[in-house]
């Protein structure tokens, strides 16, 4: 319980944290509010979890329960601007880089991981950022920079897209906010449900990985 506080107060205090860089000013009020609460825990709650499901040493251990809070508060960051502007600071996304990366490279994965990863930036920058936001893509390929140790593949970072998109279509139905014709009525932001389904997609393999580990 001490773990997922400490991991609240650090994601938390490092999302507010950017969004006052460079004099940015912005609060966090109203549906905004309940939205970077609920995923400021959910966050925490899966950061520690998912650091709880290894067998890590208790240094790289340590490192990565860091790692993971501060990239999870770099990306509600990065969600709450979306929320509120449609678009996010770039400085967020080098933020989020190395803490990526240091949660990628300490998984333990094998070189094809990292072969995924580069793909599937790649296919993000040039092919993706046609469907969408250049933010949509830094934040997919930061999430899959994230993942590339843990075994997931192209197709988890895939799934993980789809699982992103499934999230926004069911809420935007739900607002009557699609058309007959499948498209969107009026514009959202996209990276409220990126990190949602990154989030979900990190917990859900944490469990996978403790069942198999102690079946």
């Amino acid at each position: 319980m001490g773990k997922i506080v400490l991991a609240t107060i650090i994601i938390s205090g490092s999302a507010k944290w950017l969004l006052k860089v460079g004099g940015n000013k912005e609060k966090w009020y109203g549906s905004d509010r309940i939205f970077m609460y609920v995923m400021t825990v959910f966050g925490a709650m899966t950061v520690n979890y998912s650091e709880q499901c290894t067998e890590y040493g208790w240094v790289v251990s340590n490192l990565r329960l860091l790692a993971g809070c501060l990239l999870a508060g770099g990306l509600l960051s990065a969600a709450y601007m979306d929320r509120r502007n449609c678009w996010v600071y770039n400085y967020v996304w080098w933020w989020c880089l190395p803490w990526a990366g240091i949660l990628g490279m300490t998984a333990g994965g094998e070189f094809s991981g990292i072969v995924a990863v580069l793909v599937f930036v790649m296919l993000q920058q040039l092919l993706f950022s046609r469907m969408y936001g250049k933010a949509d893509c830094h934040a997919f390929s930061v999430c899959a920079l994230a993942e590339c140790g843990n075994a997931v593949g192209m197709v988890g970072f895939l799934l993980q897209m789809f699982l992103s998109v499934v999230l926004l279509t069911i809420v935007q139905l739900f607002r009557g906010n699609v058309t007959p014709r499948g498209r969107l009525r009026e514009p959202q932001p996209f990276i409220p449900y990126i990190i949602t389904a990154f989030f979900s997609v990190t917990f859900l393999e944490s469990v996978f990985r403790t069942t198999y580990i102690y079946a």
